[in-house]
């Protein structure tokens, strides 16, 4: 009766934390432009915090101390409690009065970041942002941290990620890349710019809807829009909301962000439908969640067995912009390798300089060592350092992710772990199960179930490293992102 109960209290949790993502996505997605965004950020913050109140109640913690003192749990049951028992005490370290301040503040810089990245002027930004920053750092203060303050963020996204990790893990990243990006450069063609053409945005969004039916993405429980900044979020495991972005002169744009998100969108399917509240109906980590849409955009998406079967359908709704092309021709475009300044069209590997770039910047900010009035000239310091390009304007350098405006310092290396690890489920999925031949005969329903049954299953109840080492074996190994690579572009 007293675990019923606990699932009773968590399942009110889950009710207001969704009611919180709806409040999120409608602000994103639906709200038309002249709304008062001040009372939607006192909604959330209102929202926020009551749920955070439940959370940290006296009465739900002793609940779960006296359920782990007993003997009467299941060994799933005790993983659930023991797992919950730790989301408390790390929520009991902020007050209700402090996650009420974040959520109106960054409900409140997510207007604003979109007005300032639209006029491409970073100073519209820089007062919010400074806010963010100083609330991020008294937040490391109270979550605690050993080392740096970053730590402490990091933690928030991937638990046990630190600045030590991190540091050394990058620095090597960067060397082979750069092996890498070498051998393909040295093989590859001149560019091509056949999805760059137009392409009318009708056709776009009748196209991603027959790519999600392809890949038989279960369209009775999700919904896909339109947001400056795609996102996927889930409000229950059935029901997902997902938002892509359409630019007529960049087929890729729709394409492959459409595909990343539904990546997040099958993971947050595959989680608990009855046990709403509890950790297996939760995500475990960003890294693995990354590891979920950068799988399914890059190992799938771009894979040459993939695009074969895409090109008619591309084909099917712009004939024109495809005559005379074949499959390998989208092929190589697709998997181009060239320095650019959007991350979200990055290629697979010059990708990861995009993530180093905002580590390091994030790192100074929290750690005092970088001022927020210095974030734009940096960043085009670090695109000029490591990909040789000039940044021409805040809207394509600096303001171009959305993740700051909602205080998400700490999420991008989750980015580059999610690429690494998903390159680990597909070394793996092609191991045991022919992947390639998979993709072929569109038995993406079977792919999926690989992940359900090695990831999805469990939610939150193994960390990263754990769910690494039960779906392959062995605990997650940038070689198996080298080997995917030199087999994709086949280095030899």
């Amino acid at each position: 009766m007293s675990y019923d109960l606990l699932k009773k209290k968590t399942y009110e949790i889950k009710q207001l934390q969704s009611i919180s993502a709806l409040l999120s996505w409608d602000m994103e997605v639906m709200m038309p432009h002249a709304s008062d965004r001040g009372f939607r950020a006192d909604q959330s913050s209102l929202i926020n915090g009551m749920a955070h109140e439940k959370m940290t109640d006296s009465e739900l913690e002793k609940m779960v101390n006296d359920l782990l003192a007993g003997n009467t749990l299941s060994e799933q049951d005790r993983r659930e409690v023991t797992v919950l028992k730790k989301d408390i005490s790390k929520s009991k370290k902020i007050s209700k009065e402090f996650v009420e301040k974040e959520s109106k503040l960054t409900s409140e810089a997510y207007s604003i970041w979109e007005r300032a990245k639209s006029s491409s002027d970073f100073k519209l930004f820089e007062p919010s942002l400074s806010s963010i920053v100083d609330l991020l750092r008294e937040k490391c203060d109270l979550l605690g941290y050993e080392a740096h303050p970053y730590n402490a963020l990091l933690n928030e996204f991937e638990e046990g990620m630190t600045v030590a990790k991190l540091d050394p893990l990058f620095e090597d990243v960067k060397v082979r890349l750069g092996f890498l990006i070498a051998k393909v450069l040295a093989k590859q063609g001149p560019r091509t710019a056949h999805l760059r053409q137009s392409f009318d945005i009708p056709n776009q969004v009748k196209l991603v809807e027959k790519i999600m039916d392809l890949l038989e993405v279960n369209k009775d429980l999700f919904r896909m829009d339109v947001s400056s900044h795609p996102f996927c979020t889930n409000f229950h495991s059935t029901d997902i909301r997902m938002t892509t972005r359409y630019n007529e002169n960049d087929l890729m744009s729709s394409i492959w962000s459409a595909i990343h998100e539904s990546g997040h969108g099958r993971y947050e399917m595959g989680l608990s439908q009855g046990l709403a509240g509890m950790p297996s109906s939760n995500s475990v980590s960003l890294g693995i969640h990354e590891s979920q849409s950068r799988f399914w955009e890059n190992n799938i998406g771009r894979s040459q067995a993939f695009i074969e079967l895409l090109f008619p359908i591309i084909q099917e709704f712009f004939p024109a912009q495809m005559q005379a092309l074949s499959p390998w021709d989208l092929f190589s475009e697709i998997n181009y390798i060239e320095p650019s300044l959007i991350r979200t069209e990055a290629d697979e590997l010059t990708y990861h300089y995009h993530i180093m770039i905002r580590y390091e910047l994030e790192k100074k900010l929290i750690n005092n060592e970088l001022k927020v009035s210095e974030v734009s000239e940096y960043w085009s310091a670090m695109y000029k350092q490591y990909l040789k390009l000039d940044v021409p304007n805040d809207a394509m350098g600096c303001l171009q992710d959305v993740h700051w405006s909602f205080g998400g310092m700490g999420y991008f290396p989750t980015y580059s772990l999610g690429s690494f690890y998903a390159a680990q489920w597909y070394l793996e999925m092609n191991k045991t199960q022919g992947l390639k031949d998979l993709i072929r005969q569109k038995k993406y329903s079977q792919i999926n179930d690989w992940h359900s049954v090695h990831i999805h299953q469990y939610g939150a109840l193994y960390n990263s490293d754990e769910l690494c080492v039960m779906a392959t074996g062995k605990s997650l190994d940038f070689y198996c992102f080298e080997h995917y690579i030199s087999e994709k572009y086949q280095l030899g």
